[in-house]
């Protein structure tokens, strides 16, 4: 891991325009504001906690952030190995698992941030851990109620883990012989998360937000498009192909006993639904692979651990290193152009026209481009502009108008950039906050608080 990354931070990681958001919510959040009652946006109740702690401990700090992802990758790749290790899903004791895991976690250079699809991953293999118990024939309650809770608290970090609990269930019923009790002890866990975080909300009274914004998220938003489908696909050709040639290896080269046949089938089906998970994640970028990283390495290991030939297996593992550091490196330095076929250009944080005058300043951004936002502060709630143009856009509507009043006045910009062209029609609607504000001698969609 150290390795691999420090080189990569000495030579420059470029901040992705998600880290640049969570950063600002964990700003907001340890200043006091609420999740989805003051900051609107679809980012997990338990994630923007975590960011807000962050915040409070080391402020706005990108090595915060990659600082800690590492320690949360090394702690799951000793999780992993372990699991696989204590339920015998292998016919040898082996690090070969954890070492697959730390490579794949390299895949695309936006791993290295603190994602909420990582964070929640510890608590997904704490899950899977006590679901693989049970398939050895373990059987307690309370194992049960902690595969619930570990899945409700991964599916609060990152919504599309929902799946992963969908697929438990399916095992416990397929290859466990798991009473409904114990299936409904496991919903209970589940359940229980969630049910404690909506009173949270219910009692700070923005549950409905909360259900808006979160749940109903999948359905009511466009995606936030970082990538094509074709670079999506061509970054992550190496790992899928990796996965694809040790499937099918792991398949005709190895004799297993049926509790291992078990294992690789519900891994499977892990990684299946890495698709569902893909296509209702907001954000489409490469770090949501993170959610199919356990079967990867999972079957990647079996593959070489199958292999009779130590030379073989050596010579192997040489190439796949080698595979998914090239992966990383060749889009990551733009080298023997690839900048042709892959673009980043969406997904990092560039420089704007607006840095001058936003630098250290409460900005508002009217729109979608979140990294003029890179050197200040987020002013009334509206982060995510598909959340926000329903308020915006509508001023003829009594309540739009009284609730963006009230946002302006509670926490009032002290510059706008206004990308829609909507900020003359609201302060038409408005002006008392309209007398606050003078337009930019220069540029016409930017409005500035008068001293």
């Amino acid at each position: 891991m150290l390795l691999i990354r420090i080189p990569l931070f000495y030579m420059g990681i470029p901040i992705i325009i998600p880290e640049l958001k969570w950063m600002l919510i964990g700003e907001a959040i340890a200043g006091g504001k609420d999740m989805y009652k003051d900051i609107w946006d679809f980012t997990g109740p338990l994630a923007a906690g975590a960011y807000s702690i962050i915040h409070l401990l080391f402020g706005k700090s990108v090595v915060a952030y990659r600082t800690i992802s590492i320690i949360l990758v090394i702690i799951q790749c000793g999780i992993f190995n372990n699991l696989l290790l204590k339920n015998k899903a292998y016919n040898q004791n082996t690090y070969i698992p954890a070492l697959l895991y730390m490579l794949f976690m390299h895949t695309s250079f936006d791993f290295f941030t603190l994602s909420p699809v990582l964070m929640g991953m510890t608590f997904t293999l704490l899950g899977i851990n006590n679901l693989f118990q049970r398939m050895d024939n373990t059987t307690r309650d309370d194992l049960f109620v902690r595969i619930g809770l570990y899945l409700g608290i991964a599916t609060l970090f990152y919504l599309p883990f929902f799946f992963y609990f969908i697929v438990i269930i399916i095992s416990l019923l397929v290859y466990t012989g798991s009473i409904l009790r114990r299936i409904f002890l496991m919903m209970y866990g589940f359940s229980l998360v969630f049910i404690l975080t909506s009173l949270y909300y219910f009692w700070f009274d923005s549950f409905v937000l909360f259900r808006i914004e979160y749940i109903e998220s999948i359905f009511s938003i466009e995606r936030f498009k970082y990538f094509s489908w074709s670079q999506f696909l061509g970054l992550a050709f190496v790992p899928v192909s990796i996965f694809v040639v040790s499937y099918f290896k792991v398949k005709t080269l190895g004799r297993y006993i049926n509790f291992q046949v078990k294992i690789q089938n519900v891994m499977l089906m892990f990684i299946m639904t890495g698709v569902l998970a893909i296509l209702i994640s907001k954000e489409f970028s490469m770090y949501q692979l993170i959610y199919i990283v356990p079967g990867l390495a999972f079957f990647t290991a079996h593959y070489l651990i199958a292999m009779k030939k130590w030379i073989l297996a050596e010579m192997v593992s040489v190439i796949i290193v080698g595979a998914l550091l090239l992966n990383l490196l060749f889009p990551l330095k733009q080298w023997l152009f690839i900048n042709e076929f892959v673009s980043y250009d969406n997904l990092i944080v560039k420089e704007t026209p607006y840095d001058a005058i936003t630098s250290e300043k409460k900005v508002l951004v009217i729109g979608d481009h979140l990294d003029i936002y890179k050197n200040s502060s987020l002013a009334t709630p509206y982060l995510n502009w598909q959340f926000s143009k329903s308020h915006l856009e509508n001023p003829d509507y009594y309540d739009n108008l009284t609730e963006v009043y009230q946002n302006f006045n509670n926490d009032l910009p002290d510059v706008i950039i206004d990308e829609k062209d909507i900020v003359p029609t609201l302060f038409d609607k408005m002006p008392t906050v309209a007398l606050k504000y003078i337009q930019h001698y220069n540029m016409k969609n930017v409005y500035l608080k008068k001293k």
